[in-house]
């Protein structure tokens, strides 16, 4: 049964639940404080509907705000990231958690505040004897996941803000990424149809020509590819996890569920591929490896995202080019996009991104360029001297 007690203001809320190892009585209490201009009868009502509640949770295995921050971190995992999060974010989550849980894994979640966050920061920056300096995004990532698990904590009524809320987060710089000219596309393309092998060459030349990402490229199975129609249908991707290998999952958002119409040279390649891996399939027999996937490897099975970029570097590097990851080639797709015209909207639903403004902070130099020459010839249209 639970017991209440004014205190001041406000009200304290205890529960027994039961007893320890060690015979001690197990308490949990719970603060709660009535909104102003509530009368005494609103405040008694409220009072005993809140004392109910709390004593219901307290049953089921509540936790309250004295919890450690490693202990309801791993009840986050359970109840929400689990659920709610993708793969490939499930999979950093282990050793992004062991490092903060050394850092304030012992605190309680109410007496973890600003300054906590701030020295974290601190210490996630500069490094120490055991962890090196981490740069000024990972950082951030690392106290956007701790403010996603306090945020939880706020949704339970356990804490009433958020102390990363206005931390210090150092500031990330952005830097241009290389990315090839149309010249040295070209180079690039010319030198892949001369010496690579088939199924490089479609992946290549379809990443340059769709902007797809190189998850996505992997994930796609053949029938995603209409070639009736010359049309691709993203609505999925391949991607490389720790100790599991490659997993296909959701692509990256909603918006990146796409389907893109493409020239039709690229879906003649795809057909040469196809035809390939039949010849392959046959001349292999038992040691084919059959599925539905359009980029293999060689015994037939799936080709992980991270195998062609360690291929791309040893192709540039024996064929004497510039060598760009493969995100790159991504952006060379949208800046081809931006250049020949085409607006956010339609960089945006080609690029599968969530939100107008990603597309307009990640390519807003291409866009301010296109601008430019736009300005610029409308105003060859005049005689203005």
């Amino acid at each position: 049964m639970a017991t209440i007690r004014k205190r001041g203001d406000s009200y304290q809320i205890r529960v027994s639940c039961g007893y320890d190892m060690n015979n001690k009585q197990v308490i949990r209490a719970k603060t709660w404080k009535p909104k102003d201009g509530m009368t005494a009868k609103q405040i008694e009502k409220e009072l005993n509907r809140q004392a109910v509640m709390f004593e219901e949770a307290c049953m089921n295995g509540f936790m309250t705000s004295a919890t450690k921050f490693s202990e309801f971190a791993e009840r986050w995992k359970r109840e929400y990231a689990e659920k709610k999060l993708k793969i490939t974010t499930l999979s950093r989550i282990p050793g992004i958690l062991k490092r903060i849980n050394e850092e304030i894994g012992h605190l309680r979640l109410d007496k973890i505040n600003r300054r906590t966050i701030n020295c974290l920061i601190q210490s996630l920056s500069d490094g120490n004897d055991k962890y090196k300096p981490l740069g000024a995004k990972t950082v951030k990532n690392y106290i956007s996941l701790v403010s996603c698990i306090l945020s939880y904590a706020i949704s339970l009524d356990m804490l009433s803000s958020n102390p990363c809320t206005n931390a210090n987060i150092p500031t990330v710089k952005k830097t241009e990424r290389e990315i090839y000219t149309i010249e040295e596309a070209q180079i690039f393309i010319d030198r892949l149809i001369k010496n690579a092998p088939l199924m490089y060459q479609c992946y290549f030349i379809l990443m340059i020509c769709s902007g797809l990402r190189r998850g996505e490229i992997c994930g796609l199975t053949w029938n995603d590819i209409d070639f009736d129609n010359h049309i691709i249908t993203v609505n999925k991707a391949l991607y490389p996890i720790a100790n599991k290998g490659a997993v296909i999952d959701t692509p990256k958002s909603a918006k990146s569920n796409r389907n893109l119409k493409l020239g039709g040279e690229i879906f003649d390649y795809l057909k040469r591929l196809k035809a390939f891996y039949e010849s392959e399939k046959e001349r292999l027999g038992n040691k084919w490896t059959e599925n539905d996937f359009v980029f293999k490897r060689s015994d037939g099975n799936v080709v992980s995202p991270l195998v062609p970029n360690e291929w791309l570097h040893r192709f540039c590097e024996r064929e004497g080019l510039k060598y760009v990851t493969q995100h790159s080639f991504r952006h060379l797709a949208a800046s081809m996009m931006i250049d020949a015209g085409a607006n956010v909207k339609t960089v945006q639903a080609c690029m599968g991104h969530s939100e107008a403004s990603t597309t307009l902070n990640i390519y807003a130099h291409a866009f301010s360029k296109a601008q430019a020459m736009a300005s610029e010839a409308m105003a060859n249209n005049f005689k203005l001297a």
